[in-house]
Protein backbone atom coordinates (compact mmCIF):
# COMPACT_ATOMS: atom_id res chain seq x y z
CA UNK A 1 0.00 0.00 0.00
CA UNK A 2 1.33 3.46 -0.88
CA UNK A 3 0.16 6.93 0.12
CA UNK A 4 -0.27 10.17 -1.78
CA UNK A 5 -0.65 13.80 -0.85
CA UNK A 6 -2.60 16.55 -2.52
CA UNK A 7 -2.23 20.28 -1.97
CA UNK A 8 -5.09 22.35 -3.30
CA UNK A 9 -4.34 26.06 -3.55
CA UNK A 10 -5.73 29.18 -5.13
CA UNK A 11 -3.56 31.65 -7.04
CA UNK A 12 -4.23 35.34 -7.52
CA UNK A 13 -6.60 36.40 -10.26
CA UNK A 14 -4.00 38.54 -12.03
CA UNK A 15 -1.26 35.90 -12.50
CA UNK A 16 -0.79 32.56 -14.19
CA UNK A 17 1.80 30.34 -15.84
CA UNK A 18 2.86 31.13 -19.40
CA UNK A 19 1.98 27.71 -20.78
CA UNK A 20 -0.92 26.00 -22.45
CA UNK A 21 0.06 22.66 -20.85
CA UNK A 22 -2.38 20.85 -18.61
CA UNK A 23 0.24 19.83 -16.05
CA UNK A 24 3.85 20.30 -14.95
CA UNK A 25 6.04 17.52 -13.59
CA UNK A 26 7.83 18.88 -10.53
CA UNK A 27 9.70 15.69 -9.57
CA UNK A 28 10.09 12.17 -10.96
CA UNK A 29 12.51 10.07 -8.94
CA UNK A 30 11.96 8.58 -5.51
CA UNK A 31 8.73 10.54 -5.56
CA UNK A 32 6.57 11.83 -8.40
CA UNK A 33 5.02 15.26 -7.97
CA UNK A 34 2.67 16.84 -10.49
CA UNK A 35 1.15 20.32 -10.67
CA UNK A 36 -2.12 20.60 -12.56
CA UNK A 37 -5.35 22.65 -12.54
CA UNK A 38 -7.88 21.40 -10.01
CA UNK A 39 -10.63 21.47 -12.63
CA UNK A 40 -10.66 19.36 -15.77
CA UNK A 41 -10.45 21.05 -19.15
CA UNK A 42 -8.52 24.08 -17.87
CA UNK A 43 -4.99 25.05 -18.93
CA UNK A 44 -2.46 26.02 -16.30
CA UNK A 45 -2.32 29.58 -17.60
CA UNK A 46 -6.06 30.00 -17.01
CA UNK A 47 -6.40 28.15 -13.70
CA UNK A 48 -7.41 29.92 -10.49
CA UNK A 49 -7.23 26.67 -8.50
CA UNK A 50 -4.22 24.35 -8.67
CA UNK A 51 -3.49 20.92 -7.23
CA UNK A 52 -0.06 19.51 -6.43
CA UNK A 53 -0.07 15.72 -6.10
CA UNK A 54 2.77 13.64 -4.72
CA UNK A 55 2.90 9.84 -5.03
CA UNK A 56 4.68 6.73 -3.72
CA UNK A 57 5.11 7.24 0.02
CA UNK A 58 5.24 4.23 2.31
CA UNK A 59 3.37 5.76 5.26
CA UNK A 60 0.86 8.57 5.85
CA UNK A 61 3.51 10.33 7.94
CA UNK A 62 5.96 10.34 5.04
CA UNK A 63 3.28 11.73 2.75
CA UNK A 64 2.41 14.45 5.29
CA UNK A 65 6.09 15.38 5.67
CA UNK A 66 6.55 15.52 1.89
CA UNK A 67 3.45 17.72 1.53
CA UNK A 68 4.80 20.20 4.06
CA UNK A 69 8.17 20.23 2.27
CA UNK A 70 6.58 20.88 -1.11
CA UNK A 71 4.30 23.57 0.33
CA UNK A 72 7.40 25.40 1.58
CA UNK A 73 9.10 25.08 -1.81
CA UNK A 74 6.02 26.39 -3.56
CA UNK A 75 5.73 29.40 -1.25
CA UNK A 76 9.37 30.32 -1.86
CA UNK A 77 9.02 29.97 -5.63
CA UNK A 78 5.75 31.91 -5.73
CA UNK A 79 7.31 34.70 -3.67
CA UNK A 80 10.08 35.25 -6.23
CA UNK A 81 7.65 34.90 -9.13
CA UNK A 82 5.52 37.62 -7.49
CA UNK A 83 2.56 35.23 -7.35
CA UNK A 84 0.11 35.20 -4.48
CA UNK A 85 -1.22 31.81 -3.41
CA UNK A 86 -3.73 30.78 -0.75
CA UNK A 87 -2.84 27.39 0.76
CA UNK A 88 -6.02 27.23 2.84
CA UNK A 89 -4.45 27.76 6.26
CA UNK A 90 -7.26 30.12 7.26
CA UNK A 91 -9.93 29.03 4.80
CA UNK A 92 -13.37 27.85 5.94
CA UNK A 93 -13.83 24.13 5.33
CA UNK A 94 -17.14 22.85 4.03
CA UNK A 95 -17.16 19.09 3.56
CA UNK A 96 -19.38 16.09 2.99
CA UNK A 97 -20.23 13.83 5.90
CA UNK A 98 -19.39 10.12 5.62
CA UNK A 99 -22.96 9.49 4.53
CA UNK A 100 -22.69 12.22 1.93
CA UNK A 101 -19.46 10.80 0.56
CA UNK A 102 -21.06 7.35 0.39
CA UNK A 103 -23.96 8.79 -1.62
CA UNK A 104 -21.55 10.48 -4.05
CA UNK A 105 -19.52 7.27 -4.35
CA UNK A 106 -22.66 5.27 -5.15
CA UNK A 107 -23.62 7.82 -7.79
CA UNK A 108 -20.15 8.05 -9.35
CA UNK A 109 -19.20 4.40 -9.00
CA UNK A 110 -15.80 5.45 -7.65
CA UNK A 111 -14.06 6.21 -4.39
CA UNK A 112 -14.64 9.84 -3.34
CA UNK A 113 -12.76 12.11 -0.91
CA UNK A 114 -13.52 15.60 0.34
CA UNK A 115 -12.03 18.33 -1.85
CA UNK A 116 -10.04 20.06 0.89
CA UNK A 117 -8.54 23.52 0.35
CA UNK A 118 -5.06 22.68 1.64
CA UNK A 119 -3.29 19.37 2.29
CA UNK A 120 -4.91 15.93 2.06
CA UNK A 121 -3.11 12.61 2.60
CA UNK A 122 -4.76 9.44 1.31
CA UNK A 123 -4.20 5.93 -0.01
CA UNK A 124 -3.19 6.17 -3.65
CA UNK A 125 -5.30 3.24 -4.82
CA UNK A 126 -7.95 3.18 -6.03
CA UNK A 127 -7.62 6.67 -7.57
CA UNK A 128 -10.21 8.92 -5.89
CA UNK A 129 -12.52 11.64 -7.08
CA UNK A 130 -12.64 14.81 -5.00
CA UNK A 131 -16.05 16.22 -4.10
CA UNK A 132 -16.68 19.76 -2.90
CA UNK A 133 -19.61 21.60 -1.40
CA UNK A 134 -19.94 25.11 -2.72
CA UNK A 135 -22.54 27.73 -2.10
CA UNK A 136 -22.88 31.37 -2.94
CA UNK A 137 -25.69 33.49 -1.70
CA UNK A 138 -26.75 37.03 -1.06
CA UNK A 139 -28.37 38.49 2.01
CA UNK A 140 -31.53 40.27 1.00
CA UNK A 141 -31.99 43.81 2.26
CA UNK A 142 -35.57 45.11 2.67
CA UNK A 143 -36.52 47.67 0.04
CA UNK A 144 -38.76 49.62 2.41
CA UNK A 145 -35.95 50.01 4.93
CA UNK A 146 -33.75 51.35 2.12
CA UNK A 147 -36.41 53.87 1.12
CA UNK A 148 -36.96 54.92 4.75
CA UNK A 149 -33.24 55.60 5.18
CA UNK A 150 -33.12 57.66 2.02
CA UNK A 151 -36.10 59.65 3.23
CA UNK A 152 -34.47 60.26 6.63
CA UNK A 153 -31.28 61.40 4.90
CA UNK A 154 -33.26 63.80 2.74
CA UNK A 155 -34.92 65.26 5.84
CA UNK A 156 -31.74 65.70 7.90
CA UNK A 157 -29.43 66.68 5.01
CA UNK A 158 -26.30 65.06 6.52
CA UNK A 159 -22.86 65.59 4.98
CA UNK A 160 -19.80 63.36 4.71
CA UNK A 161 -16.24 64.63 4.96
CA UNK A 162 -13.45 63.38 2.71
CA UNK A 163 -12.35 61.25 5.66
CA UNK A 164 -15.83 59.73 5.92
CA UNK A 165 -15.94 59.00 2.19
CA UNK A 166 -12.57 57.24 2.33
CA UNK A 167 -13.73 55.18 5.31
CA UNK A 168 -16.86 54.19 3.39
CA UNK A 169 -14.77 53.09 0.39
CA UNK A 170 -12.65 50.87 2.66
CA UNK A 171 -15.78 49.56 4.37
CA UNK A 172 -17.27 48.71 0.97
CA UNK A 173 -14.04 47.01 -0.15
CA UNK A 174 -14.36 44.60 2.77
CA UNK A 175 -17.45 43.06 1.13
CA UNK A 176 -15.31 41.90 -1.78
CA UNK A 177 -12.68 40.14 0.35
CA UNK A 178 -12.85 36.35 0.37
CA UNK A 179 -11.18 35.53 3.68
CA UNK A 180 -12.17 36.50 7.21
CA UNK A 181 -8.69 37.87 7.96
CA UNK A 182 -8.70 40.21 4.95
CA UNK A 183 -12.29 41.28 5.59
CA UNK A 184 -11.56 42.00 9.26
CA UNK A 185 -8.41 44.02 8.49
CA UNK A 186 -10.16 46.02 5.77
CA UNK A 187 -12.93 46.88 8.23
CA UNK A 188 -10.32 47.90 10.82
CA UNK A 189 -8.71 50.16 8.21
CA UNK A 190 -12.09 51.80 7.65
CA UNK A 191 -12.55 52.18 11.42
CA UNK A 192 -9.09 53.69 11.94
CA UNK A 193 -9.77 56.17 9.14
CA UNK A 194 -12.69 57.46 11.23
CA UNK A 195 -10.56 57.81 14.36
CA UNK A 196 -9.34 61.35 15.06
CA UNK A 197 -6.56 61.70 17.63
CA UNK A 198 -6.81 64.79 19.80
CA UNK A 199 -3.97 66.63 21.57
CA UNK A 200 -3.24 65.53 25.11
CA UNK A 201 -3.67 67.93 28.02
CA UNK A 202 -1.30 70.80 28.83
CA UNK A 203 0.45 68.89 31.63
CA UNK A 204 1.28 65.97 29.35
CA UNK A 205 2.34 68.31 26.52
CA UNK A 206 4.72 70.13 28.87
CA UNK A 207 6.23 66.85 30.04
CA UNK A 208 6.74 65.70 26.44
CA UNK A 209 8.39 69.06 25.63
CA UNK A 210 10.88 68.50 28.47
CA UNK A 211 11.66 65.01 27.16
CA UNK A 212 12.21 66.38 23.65
CA UNK A 213 14.55 69.11 24.98
CA UNK A 214 16.53 66.58 27.01
CA UNK A 215 16.85 64.31 24.01
CA UNK A 216 18.12 67.16 21.83
CA UNK A 217 20.88 67.81 24.36
CA UNK A 218 21.93 64.14 24.54
CA UNK A 219 25.18 64.44 22.55
CA UNK A 220 26.17 60.87 23.38
CA UNK A 221 23.32 59.59 21.16
CA UNK A 222 24.03 59.49 17.38
CA UNK A 223 22.16 62.21 15.52
CA UNK A 224 20.03 59.79 13.47
CA UNK A 225 18.95 57.95 16.62
CA UNK A 226 18.33 61.25 18.38
CA UNK A 227 16.06 62.54 15.61
CA UNK A 228 14.20 59.23 15.55
CA UNK A 229 13.59 59.43 19.29
CA UNK A 230 12.41 63.02 19.00
CA UNK A 231 9.96 62.01 16.28
CA UNK A 232 8.58 59.26 18.51
CA UNK A 233 8.27 61.67 21.43
CA UNK A 234 6.42 64.19 19.27
CA UNK A 235 3.89 61.47 18.56
CA UNK A 236 3.11 61.40 22.28
CA UNK A 237 1.70 64.91 22.06
CA UNK A 238 -1.48 63.34 20.68
CA UNK A 239 -3.58 60.65 22.30
CA UNK A 240 -2.99 57.10 21.10
CA UNK A 241 -5.11 55.44 18.41
CA UNK A 242 -6.46 53.13 21.10
CA UNK A 243 -7.53 56.04 23.31
CA UNK A 244 -9.15 57.89 20.41
CA UNK A 245 -10.84 54.69 19.25
CA UNK A 246 -12.37 54.08 22.66
CA UNK A 247 -13.72 57.62 22.63
CA UNK A 248 -15.22 57.08 19.18
CA UNK A 249 -16.75 53.78 20.32
CA UNK A 250 -18.44 55.56 23.22
CA UNK A 251 -20.39 57.63 20.67
CA UNK A 252 -22.44 54.51 19.90
CA UNK A 253 -24.04 54.70 23.33
CA UNK A 254 -25.84 51.63 24.66
CA UNK A 255 -25.71 49.55 21.49
CA UNK A 256 -24.34 46.01 21.74
CA UNK A 257 -21.99 44.09 19.43
CA UNK A 258 -21.43 40.40 20.19
CA UNK A 259 -23.18 41.12 23.51
CA UNK A 260 -20.50 43.67 24.35
CA UNK A 261 -20.72 47.42 24.84
CA UNK A 262 -19.03 49.42 22.08
CA UNK A 263 -15.85 50.22 24.05
CA UNK A 264 -14.85 46.64 25.04
CA UNK A 265 -15.89 45.42 21.58
CA UNK A 266 -13.55 47.96 19.98
CA UNK A 267 -10.72 47.06 22.35
CA UNK A 268 -10.93 43.35 21.52
CA UNK A 269 -11.05 44.10 17.79
CA UNK A 270 -8.00 46.36 18.15
CA UNK A 271 -6.13 43.59 19.98
CA UNK A 272 -6.96 41.13 17.19
CA UNK A 273 -5.89 43.64 14.56
CA UNK A 274 -2.52 44.11 16.27
CA UNK A 275 -2.01 40.35 16.55
CA UNK A 276 -2.74 39.84 12.84
CA UNK A 277 -0.73 42.81 11.58
CA UNK A 278 2.30 42.30 13.82
CA UNK A 279 2.64 38.57 13.30
CA UNK A 280 1.59 37.30 16.73
CA UNK A 281 2.01 33.53 16.93
CA UNK A 282 -0.05 31.46 17.30
CA UNK A 283 -2.30 33.51 15.04
CA UNK A 284 -5.76 34.47 16.32
CA UNK A 285 -8.35 31.76 16.00
CA UNK A 286 -9.96 32.06 12.53
CA UNK A 287 -13.39 31.42 14.00
CA UNK A 288 -13.09 34.40 16.33
CA UNK A 289 -11.76 36.59 13.52
CA UNK A 290 -14.73 35.60 11.36
CA UNK A 291 -17.24 36.29 14.13
CA UNK A 292 -15.61 39.62 14.97
CA UNK A 293 -15.55 40.60 11.29
CA UNK A 294 -19.29 39.93 11.02
CA UNK A 295 -20.04 42.15 14.02
CA UNK A 296 -17.41 44.73 13.07
CA UNK A 297 -19.33 45.17 9.83
CA UNK A 298 -22.30 46.39 11.91
CA UNK A 299 -20.06 48.45 14.23
CA UNK A 300 -18.37 50.36 11.38
CA UNK A 301 -21.66 50.67 9.51
CA UNK A 302 -23.24 52.30 12.55
CA UNK A 303 -20.33 54.74 12.85
CA UNK A 304 -20.53 55.65 9.19
CA UNK A 305 -24.31 56.03 9.37
CA UNK A 306 -24.21 57.92 12.67
CA UNK A 307 -26.13 60.97 11.31
CA UNK A 308 -29.13 58.70 10.71
CA UNK A 309 -28.83 56.34 13.67
CA UNK A 310 -31.19 58.26 15.93
CA UNK A 311 -33.47 59.74 13.29
CA UNK A 312 -34.08 56.91 10.81
CA UNK A 313 -36.88 54.41 11.48
CA UNK A 314 -35.52 51.31 13.28
CA UNK A 315 -34.55 48.36 11.09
Amino acid sequence: MSYCFRIKLRVGDRVGFETSDDELELANGDERVILRPSADGVHLRDADWLSVRGESYETPEQAEEAAAKWATRLRLAFSLLRMGADFGLRAPHGSFTEAGLKWVEDSAGRRVLNDVHGITVFECEPPPLFAAISAKGKVGKPVQRFLDLLSAAADTKPTMSARDELAFDLYSASFFERTADARFLMLMMALETLIEQEPRGETVAAHVARLVAATREADDIPSTERESLIGSLRGLEQESVGQAGRRLADSLGERQYMDEAPRPFFMRCYELRSALVHGHYPRPDPGEVGNRAASLEWFVGDLLGAPLLDTAPPG
